[in-house]
């Protein structure tokens, strides 16, 4: 239901997920967001396909998180060894400057990647349109707005321990 950016891709081919890590907490730095430190370890991490289902990737992983804001979650990174990551970020709940940070964000980093794929739920990522943005948010509260007043045993937004937001709980 929320606004949120899903993101794949593969980094550079002559690219390190360390120089790529430094970079992106350059940015992250610029914007005043947290950064964690590049953690590389044997891991596992589910890599989409054409056909729209996921692989499963077991193998060496370079991770690293940043933390736009308290109300956003994280924009987490997995990277395989052949470079390859994927995930999402739910803005919905943050200011709607969060949202276009983080895809001015990607797109400073989009040079560090051979391959970048946004799904943009909110659609400033295609059109850079701050007022559609806005209109795509106000639309997201109404109807969370309206699930609630139908059945008041909906409750939310919900953050987890690992950052991810549920919009709406019985």
């Amino acid at each position: 239901m929320g606004i949120t950016i899903h993101y794949q891709g593969r980094i550079a081919p002559k690219m390190k997920a360390r120089e790529v890590w430094i970079y992106a907490s350059l940015i992250s730095k610029e914007k005043g967001w947290k950064c964690t430190e590049l953690s590389e370890s044997e891991g596992t991490a589910i890599l989409p396909q054409n056909d729209g289902d996921g692989i499963t990737y077991t193998g060496k992983l370079a991770s690293f998180v940043i933390e736009p804001h308290e109300h956003c979650e994280p924009l987490a990174f997995q990277i395989t060894q052949d470079g390859y990551f994927h995930n999402w970020c739910k803005t919905q709940f943050a200011p709607m400057e969060i949202h276009q940070g983080v895809v001015d964000f990607f797109r400073q980093m989009k040079k560090k990647f051979g391959e970048l794929v946004i799904q943009d739920e909110g659609g400033f990522w295609e059109s850079n349109d701050a007022q559609a943005l806005e209109d795509r948010i106000i639309k997201c509260f109404m109807e969370i707005q309206n699930s609630k007043d139908e059945d008041p045993t909906y409750y939310g937004p919900v953050k987890s321990e690992d950052g991810r937001i549920t919009d709406l709980m019985k």
